[in-house]
């Protein structure tokens, strides 16, 4: 089994397809590695927590929650690489990597 999941992932928010939830269940199943993530939206599940007459979580609404392949839902980024990715660039020159930070915020006040 190639997956894994963080150690803290139960009660973490993940998004799945557009769709936000909250880790309730993080255990292998049969035939893999499963999430159970309670929906924010209680339309966007499918079941109750229950897997095969087993109940592994509990929803708020009866029908508000899945089971998930960890592969498929994204645990977003910590707040470094978060700020990272929005104020750094970088431009590639010749066989040099330059890496700009800041770089609009300086542009505007040369102007």
């Amino acid at each position: 089994m190639d997956e894994c999941l963080p150690s803290d992932a139960v009660g973490r928010r993940v998004a799945c397809d557009g769709e936000r939830g909250t880790v309730r269940f993080g255990c292998p199943l049969c035939l893999g590695l499963w999430l159970g993530v309670e929906w924010d939206n209680p339309d966007r599940g499918k079941h109750n927590g229950s897997h095969e007459g087993v109940h592994y979580f509990t929803c708020r609404p009866p029908k508000g929650g899945s089971l998930v392949r960890p592969k498929k839902a994204s645990f977003g980024v910590d707040y470094l690489t978060a700020i990272r990715r929005h104020y750094e660039m970088e431009i590639q020159i010749s066989t040099r990597t330059v890496e700009m930070v800041g770089f609009e915020a300086i542009s505007e006040k040369q102007k």
